[in-house]
């Protein structure tokens, strides 16, 4: 539906209540009900177009906002009242200043975007492989668990030995020999799940593995590591902010 048809439905609805509007010093007011005379608020805040994928482009585009020259020659100042709003470990809102309704109209966005891995989900050898050096920051953990995965023998994980805590497999220990090792658990691990820019946040996971050397790792932590990065990426941009002698204000 077009936004033309929704305020004429709206209108029609308003009426329709005993409602009367009327427009004053270019506002548009309402009276409910109850006599109250009441402000319509546009429906929609104005958002931006510009989609950006680290950090440093959020930041090139500051720079490049901070330098715009207004018609008459003078600097402008299209980032007074400004903000930067940490939406979650891997959205970044910038928010123009308030306008007269008290709200803050989108400027741009910066949004990383997460290698394609799930957590809770079962990965057969090749696939974990692949996604252990991709999506993962290398720890002594995950260099463990390739080590485990890329050298089972056996298709079938040994039940008998799970107390459900940690794993026994056999991996291949020689040319022609195996060795019965324990699967670490819990694990810490440092996904790639926040910006490039600041340190990926490690937290702990619970590997397992079942027949068919297929393999998954859990989330562990409670969310805590959401907490963590939002932290990360405020310390890097407010220093960043800084040097650059812009004067915005970060929140998470």
């Amino acid at each position: 539906m077009e936004l033309r048809e929704l305020e004429g439905l709206t209108e029609l609805a308003r009426e329709a209540e005993g409602k009367k509007t009327f427009e004053v010093n270019g506002r548009t007011y309402f009276i409910d009900g109850r006599g109250d005379l009441e402000v319509v608020k546009e429906t929609s805040i104005p958002q931006s177009s510009v989609t950006l994928h680290t950090l440093m482009g959020l930041l090139d585009y500051l720079v490049a906002e901070s330098k715009s020259i207004s018609v008459s020659g003078e600097i402008a100042m299209p980032l007074v009242g400004a903000r930067l709003r940490i939406d979650n470990p891997t959205t970044v809102y910038l928010e123009g200043s308030l306008d007269e309704y008290g709200r803050r109209p989108v400027q741009a966005i910066a949004k990383f975007q997460t290698p394609n891995f799930e957590f809770n989900n079962w990965y057969d050898q090749e696939e974990m492989n692949i996604s252990m050096q991709s999506s993962f920051v290398k720890t002594d953990d995950r260099d463990v668990i390739l080590q485990v995965i890329g050298n089972l023998k056996e298709s079938d994980v040994k039940q008998a030995s799970d107390d459900g805590v940690t794993q026994q497999v056999q991996i291949k220990s020689g040319v022609a020999s195996v060795a019965d090792v324990k699967v670490p658990n819990p694990v810490v691990l440092a996904p790639y799940r926040t910006f490039l820019e600041v340190k990926q946040p490690e937290s702990k996971f619970i590997f397992r593995m079942r027949s068919g050397m297929m393999s998954a790792i859990f989330e562990a932590d409670g969310g805590m590591w959401k907490i963590e990065a939002a932290a990360l990426v405020k310390q890097f941009l407010e220093g960043e902010l800084k040097e650059l002698g812009l004067e915005l204000k970060v929140i998470a």
